[in-house]
């Protein structure tokens, strides 16, 4: 059965402005916490926004819940419905294989088209810059997010110096945030079904003064604060698993940009890659 409520983050949202500061509190700390909200309290979540129990009652009738209880049915609804096991339950056993394929590319289709079209060129070239211009660059993903992640770090490892994965493959992950600094990007690829130690890479990341762009699927922005920069994605899948065709496009297109913005560096890197290509004889 297809999910047709708000989200509790777009609950949220739809108020978020017309919130008096209190509440305002309470939005943010719930929505840091969606993919495991159902595991709190309302009275620990007041005490981590440190506002008091009646405000978070508000906080949550304002929203749409009567109770907080409701609020927290919802986001293990929520959890549910972002697992490959919930959508199998939608999926046609009788759809004939040219009409799934056809359906499938329409849908890969649309993610392109409405990711483009919501997109900001300011935002992705000033991500662009960032990444060029960054002391070194670290590239965390986990889960959904790891291939992209991977996939990115890959194609800036070819322009500049400097790029590694996050954690790296020793999965010394202590000790690749603890040599984290000012000057530094980390680019956080984040979609849904989110691992929760990447919630704690990015507040060692803040903590330690680097510069974060966020590449999320719709929704999924929750970790970001003004400041940073965010590119989101259209995930939507047509059936069991979300579709992540627009997230690799975007990391094409960053890869084109961060090239121009480094020019004449980026080109040299290129032509030293090739040639050692050529002297080890890897390639055919």
């Amino acid at each position: 059965m297809p999910w047709t409520k708000p989200t509790i983050q777009e609950s949220i949202l739809a108020v978020y402005d017309q919130l008096p500061p209190s509440e305002r509190k309470l939005a943010d700390i719930t929505l840091s916490k969606l993919s495991s909200l159902a595991s709190y309290s309302a009275t620990e979540l007041a005490a981590e926004a440190q506002v008091s129990k009646a405000t978070a009652a508000r906080f949550f009738r304002r929203v749409g819940y009567p109770s907080f209880s409701q609020a927290r049915r919802q986001a293990r609804a929520e959890a549910h419905m972002a697992s490959p096991l919930y959508a199998l339950a939608g999926v046609d056993t009788k759809e004939q294989p040219t009409d799934a394929l056809s359906r499938h590319l329409a849908n890969d289709i649309r993610n392109l088209s409405e990711t483009f079209q919501a997109q900001s060129a300011a935002t992705l070239a000033s991500a662009a810059l960032a990444i060029a211009k960054a002391q070194r660059v670290r590239v965390a993903g986990m889960r959904n997010g790891h291939f992209i992640a991977l996939y990115a770090a890959n194609l800036l490892a070819q322009l500049r110096e400097g790029v590694e994965p996050l954690p790296t493959s020793a999965m010394t992950l202590a000790e690749d945030l603890a040599s984290i600094e000012p000057g530094d990007v980390v680019l956080v690829v984040d979609f849904r079904r989110r691992a929760a130690m990447l919630q704690t890479i990015v507040q060692a990341a803040r903590a330690a003064g680097a510069s974060l762009v966020f590449l999320s699927g719709t929704g999924m922005a929750t970790l970001s604060r003004p400041g940073d920069l965010v590119v989101t994605c259209l995930t939507d899948g047509s059936s069991l698993f979300d579709s992540y065709v627009a997230a690799v496009s975007i990391v094409n297109f960053l890869g084109v940009s961060v090239a121009k913005e480094l020019g004449k560096s980026g080109r040299v890197r290129l032509e030293a890659i090739e040639k050692l290509h050529e002297v080890l004889g890897d390639l055919r």
